[in-house]
């Protein structure tokens, strides 16, 4: 386990900040969200991973949708390789992600999807999209003065 682990660690710290970042779920929902009078608050795009011991979805992660940015984050279909994308700058981890999968579904509710499916997993037992790896700095070590005479009051 440690091996892979050092392995990983490796792979994804060689990876160029600016490169952008693959991932694959295994399904996209574009999310229209309305409040209780029926008027429209956000768009969101919803991230999920299949879970085969409880045959449910569970959120892996969610981003607002931002139409005035030129990556919007709203997914795309591709009929090259008949998948769904997604492409946005995460600046929060300062990269490019590109997220696919071959499901896609768009819903319009006044029940956020994401807050919600935090009752069938809660948020902390998640599995995150890929997480930047920032170098661990290098203590700092103050030099030894043997120069250094120490004084005692009298």
């Amino acid at each position: 386990m440690t091996f892979l682990l050092t392995v990983l660690v490796a792979i994804a710290s060689s990876i160029s900040p600016n490169a952008e970042r693959h991932e694959q779920v295994d399904l996209i929902e574009l999310n229209h969200f309305y409040d209780c009078l029926g008027r429209h608050v956000y768009d969101q795009v919803i991230f999920y991973a299949w879970s085969s011991a409880k045959h449910e979805y569970h959120v892996r992660a969610w981003c607002l949708v931002e139409d005035r940015e030129i990556q919007n984050r709203r997914p795309e279909r591709s009929y090259s390789d008949d998948r769904y994308h997604v492409r946005w700058h995460d600046r929060d981890q300062n990269f490019s992600r590109h997220i696919t999968s071959e499901h896609y579904r768009e819903s319009w509710t006044q029940v956020d999807p994401e807050r919600a499916n935090k009752k069938l997993l809660d948020e902390r037992d998640r599995v995150s999209l890929i997480k930047r790896i920032a170098p661990t700095p290098v203590p700092e070590v103050e030099p030894q003065d043997s120069t250094c005479i120490r004084c005692e009051e009298y």
